[in-house]
């Protein structure tokens, strides 16, 4: 197979290519692989003919990396089907363009009878399908070397020696004698890429191969392609993904099957900015992300994977007033908040401070007063109340304290719902795709009871599943293991934090603060308002309306690498907390040198020696590192209030300044 650069795309769609008197195609431009001619496919049904593809002209290049995008139905898989020569082509051409040692006359596949095909594509093309398409009795290594065994190219020896580089390349030479069913979706599919490669084809076909899989794992496939591509495979993939767009040397653009726009792949700012057609793209604008390995995603709807470009949740100063007889309610007063894909959130917080109401801002069912609610990139309050309806059906996965699973249904039927509701797969796969949600809850054994018959735990791991049922990037959780026994509850804690890990956001409002130690971040909400975190994290002592005081009267500032905070021996009139950045503690005087007492990071603070003792600051502070330090400053008369009002924070922050003090001390003592 040649070795060559990545070709700069140029535009796909073709006039009529001149025919030569043996009726090829006369191809005056290098590198050509694949040239399809007003390729139609029409289907025979018994309700009358279906025009798949139309017309279809289209040119493909050694060494490329070929994006072909369109909704469900569009024609995509039929293309694929017309260019590996799987499906009869109705009316038009596809031609091959043998590569390399191999380079000689052009092959017009169409008048190839179906033993040539096979053979044809068996030294040619590999193919990867979004389900993987692995025999469960095979290992691994058994698994890569079929198509040389098909293909007439077994030997023993060098055909293993092939699959192991081939499992290598993948990443995956230490499972090489495991069976499928002990390795993860992701690692399936990259099996079946090097299954695809044993032959060492020039065309990889590719139909959705990332379709079912978390962000990171779709990520190492999409970079083992790539590798690919540089190395002269041409590759032809089919996606929903128009976030993917930029990734391709070419991307082809297909409707209603038509060729919509096929050439250069453009940067995302020109894909938003070109405002392309409404019947082309309007079913992909909604953003469906965060995939997750055990998971698939719905072949009847756009689902792009996310670019991670952008946070998951953007709040910008959301308020919610409330009005009733009794006049005006503010549940939430400019709110800002912004949270980013895979992280695990808790949100804590009174009854009434406000966390329902947030709940309902951030999953679309109540309108805010002012402000923006940004999702995904997009505002879901310019959406009309139909389209968020669908937007929350494929975006958010929504888990309650109290299950709410129908009584009548099989948690496998549960599980199925909101598949049938938001129409995401074909019917026929929908029981499968339930059931491997609940196996990974651990319910594989309850597939067919009905909620009565399992415990509450049980009841809320199938509702967690039912939650995931369309694959959403975001699962919000109000109060899940409220309900339940610890053992329970930290089952349900361990799913969320693998799917956290998968990619997804997880939001969990909850009461209990031994929960809020196993989240990457906390949320407390207080009187409608979010507590600063820098001031929750450096003063938990406090309840949360001091937390909010504090909050709205402390100070935001930021200091130059190597700039003096506090300078010792100098009045203090500020209590400090960090934000970001590092901050150095160093105490010097005539007897002994300066000396480093200390270094600070986020959440910690500095300056309750001085205040509680009521000194000049006994050290000097500078911003160290590299990078600028952002502080929150608390005046100290508010501090001094703070403590008055907070017995358990005055007795902390007392004692930690004695051990502090005593430690700087002994540290100044040393240099003597």
């Amino acid at each position: 197979m040649a070795i060559r650069e990545k070709t700069e795309g140029e535009t796909a769609v073709l006039a009529p290519a001149k025919q030569t008197k043996t009726g090829c195609p006369d191809s005056a431009e290098p590198g050509l692989i694949f040239r399809l001619q007003n390729v139609s496919k029409v289907y025979r049904t018994g309700f009358g003919d279906f025009m798949a593809l139309k017309n279809v002209s289209l040119e493909i290049r050694a060494g490329e990396f070929l994006g072909v995008i369109g909704k469900s139905g569009a024609g995509k898989t039929t293309l694929l089907n017309m260019i590996s020569g799987v499906s009869e082509i109705t009316s038009g051409e596809v031609w091959f363009y043998p590569q390399g040692e191999e380079n000689g006359a052009p092959i017009l596949l169409n008048e190839l009878q179906e033993d040539e095909l096979a053979a044809w594509r068996g030294r040619n093309m590999g193919v990867v399908y979004q389900s993987f398409e692995l025999l469960p009795q095979l290992d691994l290594v058994t698994n890569i070397m079929l198509p040389q065994d098909f293909a007439g190219l077994y030997r023993p020896e060098i055909s293993r020696a092939r699959a192991m580089e081939l499992l290598e390349m993948v990443e995956l030479v230490e499972h090489a004698h495991k069976l499928p069913a002990h390795i993860s979706g992701g690692q399936k599919q990259r099996v079946a890429i090097a299954r695809a490669l044993v032959n060492d084809p020039a065309v990889i076909i590719a139909d959705e191969p990332t379709g079912s899989l978390d962000t990171v794992t779709a990520e190492t496939i999409f970079r083992i392609f790539e590798k690919l591509v540089d190395r002269g495979v041409t590759i032809v993939m089919v996606t929903h993904d128009n976030e993917l767009a930029p990734r391709f040397s070419r991307v082809a653009r297909i409707a209603d099957g038509e060729l919509v726009t096929a050439g250069a792949a453009p940067e995302t700012a020109a894909v938003e900015a070109a405002g392309e057609t409404a019947a082309a793209v309007a079913p992909e604008t909604i953003p469906v992300n965060g995939k997750t390995a055990v998971f698939y995603r719905g072949s009847g709807q756009a689902a792009p994977l996310h670019s991670r470009r952008q946070p998951a949740i953007v709040l910008k100063d959301v308020h919610k007033v409330y009005v009733n007889a009794a006049g005006e309610f503010p549940a939430l007063k400019g709110i800002d908040l912004q949270l980013d894909y895979g992280q695990f959130v808790s949100i804590v917080g009174k009854s009434g401070s406000g966390k329902s109401t947030l709940l309902n801002m951030l999953t679309g069912i109540d309108h805010p007063t002012a402000g923006e609610v940004i999702i995904g990139g997009q505002n879901i309050y310019q959406m009309s109340e139909s389209q968020r309806a669908r937007w929350r059906g494929h975006n958010m996965g929504i888990v309650f304290q109290f299950f709410q699973l129908l009584p009548t249904l099989t948690l496998l039927e549960n599980v199925m719902l909101p598949m049938d509701y938001n129409n995401v797969y074909p019917f026929a796969e929908r029981p499968e795709r339930a059931a491997e949600l609940l196996k990974m809850v651990g319910l594989e054994a309850h597939l067919h009871d009905l909620p009565t018959a399992v415990s509450n735990g049980q009841q809320q791991s199938a509702a967690i599943a039912r939650s995931l049922a369309t694959d959403p990037p975001i699962i919000v959780a109000d109060e899940p293991t409220g309900n339940l026994d610890s053992r329970s509850a930290e089952n349900i804690i361990q799913v969320f934090q693998h799917l956290a890990d998968r990619g997804k956001t997880i939001l969990i409002v909850t009461h209990d603060p031994s929960l809020t130690s196993r989240t990457d971040q906390t949320v407390i909400i207080s009187d409608g308002e979010i507590i600063d975190e820098t001031i929750a994290n450096a003063l938990p002592w406090l309840e949360h309306p001091l937390m909010l005081h504090a909050t709205r009267h402390a100070e935001k500032k930021t200091y130059a690498p190597g700039e003096i905070i506090v300078q010792q021996g100098r009045p203090l009139v500020n209590f400090y907390m960090v934000a970001d950045g590092v901050v150095e503690v160093t105490a010097g005087s005539d007897h002994y040198p300066e000396t480093t007492l200390a270094t600070l990071g986020p959440g910690q603070f500095f300056g309750e020696v001085e205040l509680v003792g009521e000194e000049t600051a006994v050290a000097t502070v500078r911003a160290a590192g590299e990078k600028p330090v952002t502080l929150r400053l608390l005046p100290k008369e508010l501090f001094y209030y703070l403590l008055n009002q907070s017995p358990p924070a005055a007795r902390e922050l007392k004692r930690v300044a004695e051990i502090r003090r005593q430690e700087n001390l002994a540290r100044t003592k040393g240099v003597n």
